[in-house]
C-alpha cells in the first residue's frame, strides 16, 4: 500500500512544537526568576504572560498532534474487511512468479564459413539522419 510507504510528518512536527514550546517556557521562567525579580510593569507583565502561555500552547499542540496524526492515518487506511482480501491477492501474486519465455539464440554464420550455435547475431547498421546515428 503506497500510504504505508511514506513516513508520517506528524511525529517530527509534534517534537518540534513540544521542543519549541518547552524552550520558550523555560527561558521565560529563567528571565522572570533572575532578571525581573521586582514587580513587572504592565508592558513587562503582558510580554511575560503572553510568551509563557504561547509556549504552553505549543506544548499542548505538539502533544495532541501525535494522536491526531495517528487517528488520521488510521482513517485513510482501507476498511478492515478489505484488508484480508488484499492480503490474499498479494500472497497469490507473490506465489506465482511471472512467466518468462526462455531466450534462444539462432546459429550465426561465422567468418570462417561455419556456424556458431548460441551466438547472438550482429545488429544491422542503423540509418543516420544528419550524421547522427539513432
Amino acid at each position: 500500500m503506497p500510504l504505508l510507504t511514506q513516513p508520517a510528518f506528524g511525529p517530527k512536527l509534534s517534537i518540534g512544537f513540544i521542543t519549541g514550546g518547552a524552550l520558550l517556557d523555560v527561558w521565560m521562567l529563567v528571565w522572570r526568576a533572575t532578571l525581573a525579580r521586582s514587580p513587572l510593569t504592565a508592558e513587562g507583565s503582558f510580554w511575560f504572560w503572553g510568551l509563557l502561555l504561547t509556549g504552553l500552547t505549543l506544548i499542548l499542540i505538539g502533544a495532541f498532534l501525535g494522536s491526531i496524526g495517528r487517528a488520521a492515518r488510521r482513517a485513510e487506511l482501507p476498511p478492515d474487511e478489505a484488508t484480508p482480501a488484499e492480503a490474499n491477492i498479494q500472497t497469490t501474486a507473490a506465489a506465482q512468479p511471472d512467466v518468462v519465455a526462455p531466450a534462444t539464440a539462432a546459429p550465426v554464420a561465422s567468418p570462417a564459413g561455419g556456424t556458431q550455435p548460441g551466438a547472438i547475431p550482429a545488429q544491422p547498421a542503423v540509418a543516420s539522419t544528419n550524421g547522427i546515428k539513432y
